[in-house]
């Protein structure tokens, strides 16, 4: 009997008048590209509507031979169906971000389990808050960081500043342009090794949660070169509040 295997689409492009070519980081694999072909077909078995962004998928991989080549799907499923995702304006505009934010970022093909089920984890989460998740988007933002690599050092002191080169608080101001003033690096402090629930409580002002999150853009371009171009946090800002 095959083995499902559990993905999250980061990426659907269209191939051709019929076929996509899509982009999954996997539970056990990693990032994988596969094509799918006839998912524009009327009554195609794998038709497109599963492969938008961000969908929990479990699918079989058949036997691949063809080095090079792109692997194929079968027997795809939705392993989760989002309830309120596409109905809520501010959830779609969110969705929009994080993946957005994961495909600038989720570039190799090494396993990693942990972000993965982070990934799952939050946006179950997500689809089923009622209210209380407009500081969503920066808790995934800097755990993301964390699976990366480069979470920010939680050595804040009153009236330090926060060094977007050195990820850590500091004292006196940076030569560079690259920091946080005293305000909103006791803002970002405040987030720190926080769980969802807890860091979506915290009281934030409209502006300050788009000036944090303007800021942690910035600390991911710094440290993932990757996330050139980014544009999809300007929607956001535009309808969170």
């Amino acid at each position: 009997m095959d083995d499902k295997i559990q993905g999250i689409v980061l990426q659907s492009i269209r191939y051709g008048d019929t076929s996509l070519i899509v982009r999954i980081f996997t539970r056990n694999y990693g990032l994988q590209s596969y094509m799918v072909k006839g998912a524009f077909n009327r009554g195609a078995k794998n038709r497109v509507a599963l492969f938008q962004n961000l969908n929990l998928v479990q699918f079989v991989e058949p036997v691949h031979n063809n080095k090079g080549s792109l692997k194929y799907l079968k027997d795809v499923q939705l392993s989760y169906i989002y309830q309120s995702m596409a109905f809520v304006m501010k959830k779609s505009a969110i969705l929009m971000y994080v993946s957005e934010l994961l495909s600038k970022t989720i570039t190799g093909q090494e396993q990693n389990e942990a972000l993965f089920d982070f990934i799952v984890r939050s946006m179950l989460w997500l689809d089923l808050a009622e209210e209380r998740y407009a500081n969503f988007p920066l808790f995934f933002t800097l755990e993301l960081t964390r699976h990366l690599g480069f979470y920010p050092k939680a050595n804040h002191q009153e009236g330090w500043c926060f060094d977007l080169m050195e990820g850590s608080f500091a004292h006196d101001y940076p030569v560079h342009p690259y920091y946080l003033d005293p305000e909103v690096a006791a803002l970002l402090s405040q987030l720190l090794d926080l769980g969802i629930n807890e860091a979506c409580s915290i009281p934030l002002k409209t502006s300050q949660r788009r000036e944090l999150l303007d800021k942690l853009i910035i600390f991911m371009r710094l440290h993932a070169p990757v996330m050139n171009d980014f544009h999809s946090n300007e929607v956001l800002k535009s309808v969170l509040e």
